[in-house]
């Protein structure tokens, strides 16, 4: 009966490239899909982590649930599909690459199940039989294009054309903006010629690296765009499990202490380090950019992972997976555990991976190469996946936002609502005082000595701009600076000292300038205070009391610090005239503080 049988197809392809050159194509399946042909598709829901997707071919209504691809890096990707509607019920397929020489076999292979007589005719004798003749001149195509012969994909992706008027009036005060002339260049081009999938959810470290740009510079001008009306910001929500977007808000006032992810079922407590990042689409007033989606769950849409399977439930799951010289995650979805695996020259070609035995968090480590993942069964089906660990680096986090300069400068309002605390795992705090200014200020009047007090607010704002630093606030004479990295409070409190010499010099009148500098780095609540977004807790209580500790014309740093090999780095590269480690208790705290006392030298 056409309703039982199954109706394979199959195609084998040798090509003239490597399989690591050749799996960015074929990962991407849906820019594949869209150039042989295939309708648009969209995601209705989602149960667990199925989707729920549907489409229109031949007038014809197809809807879906899609399990989660499985693929391998470099060696195989394979999807199944079970229809609730159509002539159609049940696909599964993929592609499988097998090193071959100088080049690779690539296995193209489907099977089909109809539902009924029309089902069996479009499979056998019309959109079937031609999608995978279409699919294997894709392949052949992609061999050319490697060797860069010709464009990979040869479907034209949307480009909606931008209103020239409103491009040219946004993109002028983006020029006329303090953002980087070359990135803001770069930036309209790319706008006004991108393609509609380039110009949604645009995470601004890709785009830095991609044109060899500042990461922090490039994130800048794209805030300036959103101010001249090019961009539109979104803070992205991600799920700790999945790491989806479960939310998209335009203003952090939206954000809550918990969000739910209804793919993995669970509650998280957001955090600006993990849950948050800033993303940009492309304002619809200057280009109302409409991409679409050929393809919801392919692996190129998971640029972090390097292979997800299904652990079953009566043997083990193995897959041979390439991993090089660096930290990975093997995370199990449906139990929301995780491993983690970490390189050594002297460890196993074999991991074994039991999510029942080992604690959430637990460290394996591995020979980086091929490497053989057996995966314990599991009770029920569920999904493995293997991450990158440095794909947050990627990211621009809100814990690195929240300390430019240039954000709180454009977007002062945009803060979370009075009353609600997240949670920062690491911020390095600076704290400033004046040494002496009460005496200064009854030596040569207030009115003079605020003008000292404000050019000296001048300088010290303008070294931690250009540390990557922002100023939280003003407390009398002293400022509270934050960074998201402690070598960046480092070097910006080295500066400030090292050139205090030029600010006395360019003082009038010239009353000697003495400042005292602490800094500390560690966990920190952010809050809305007052309207502007502060931090609040231990570290910055004992930074603040650091920073009483300076004699004035030193830096005086806690372990907090100096435990970050970036700034013991930096440390190691200058020549300080003193460097004196002690230990002392804190005002209000118990624990006795290892502190080192730094006196740069004119040039430190």
């Amino acid at each position: 009966m056409a309703g039982k049988e199954t109706i394979p197809m199959r195609a084998e392809v040798f090509i003239e490239a490597k399989p690591a050159e050749v799996w960015p194509l074929i990962s991407n399946t849906s820019r594949m899909n869209h150039s042989i042909g295939l309708p648009a598709v969209k995601q209705t829901a989602s149960d667990g982590f199925e989707k729920k997707v549907e489409t229109r071919l031949f007038g014809i209504r197809l809807a879906w649930r899609e399990r989660p691809f499985e693929w391998v890096q470099d060696r195989f990707y394979r999807v199944t599909r079970e229809f609730e509607s159509g002539p159609i019920a049940r696909f599964e397929g993929g592609m499988t690459l097998e090193p071959d020489g100088e080049g690779c076999r690539v296995i193209i292979d489907s099977n089909f199940t109809p539902r009924n007589a029309l089902g069996t005719f479009l499979i056998k004798h019309a959109r079937g039989k031609q999608a995978l003749a279409q699919t294997e001149a894709m392949v052949r195509r992609f061999a050319v294009a490697c060797k860069g012969g010709c464009e990979a994909f040869p479907a034209a992706r949307t480009k909606t054309p931008a209103d020239a008027g409103a491009l040219v009036r946004a993109a002028q005060k983006l020029h006329g903006s303090s953002a980087d002339k070359d990135i803001a260049k770069l930036l309209v081009h790319h706008l006004e010629h991108g393609y509609d999938d380039e110009l949604a959810r645009m995470r601004p470290f890709d785009l830095a690296d991609r044109w060899g740009k500042d990461r922090v510079a490039v994130l800048v001008a794209c805030l300036h765009a959103v101010k001249a009306g090019l961009l539109d910001l979104e803070w992205n929500i991600l799920c700790p499990n999945c790491l989806g977007a479960t939310e998209r808000l335009e203003r952090l006032a939206a954000l809550k202490r918990e969000a739910h992810c209804a793919g993995c079922g669970i509650e998280y407590g957001c955090s600006f380090d993990d849950s948050v990042e800033l993303r940009f689409t492309t304002s619809p007033i200057v280009r109302a950019a409409q991409p679409h989606t050929f393809c919801v769950g392919n692996p190129s849409q998971a640029p972090f992972a390097v292979a997800q399977l299904t652990a079953g439930r009566a043997a083990p799951r193995e897959a041979v997976v390439p991993l090089g010289a660096r930290s990975y995650l093997v995370r199990e979805l449906c139990c929301k555990k995780k491993v983690s695996l970490r390189p050594s020259a002297d460890g196993p070609s074999r991991v074994e991976v039991d999510f029942s035995k080992l604690d959430d968090g637990a460290e394996l480590k591995f020979k980086p190469g091929e490497v053989t993942l057996a995966v314990a069964p599991r009770a029920e089906h569920s999904f493995v996946r293997v991450e990158r660990q440095d794909w947050k680096d990627g990211a621009a986090r809100a814990s690195l936002v929240m300390t430019l300069q240039g954000f709180r400068d454009l977007f002062s309002s945009d803060v979370l609502a009075p009353g609600l605390e997240i949670g920062v795992r690491n911020v390095a705090l600076l704290f400033t005082d004046l040494k002496g200014s009460t005496a200064m200020y009854e030596k040569i009047g207030d009115a003079t000595a605020y003008s000292v007090v404000r050019d000296h607010f001048d300088y010290l704002f303008g070294v931690i701009e250009k540390h990557s630093g922002a100023v939280i606030k003003t407390i009398g004479d002293a400022v509270m600076a934050a960074f998201s990295r402690p070598v960046d409070a480092l070097e910006a409190a080295l500066e400030m000292q090292e050139r205090v010499a030029e600010l006395n010099k360019n003082l009038s009148p010239k009353p000697a300038v003495v400042l005292k500098i602490g800094i500390h780095a560690g966990p920190s609540i952010a809050i809305n205070g007052n309207g502007i977004m502060d931090y609040f807790g231990t570290t910055v209580n004992v930074a603040a009391r650091v920073q009483n500790e300076s004699a004035g014309g030193d830096v005086v740093v806690t372990e907090g610090i100096l435990c970050d090999p970036a700034a013991r780095a930096a440390l190691d590269k200058r020549r300080c005239a003193k460097d004196e480690p002690f230990e002392i208790s804190l005002k209000g705290l118990s624990e006795v503080f290892k502190l080192r006392r730094l006196t740069p030298g004119p040039k430190c």
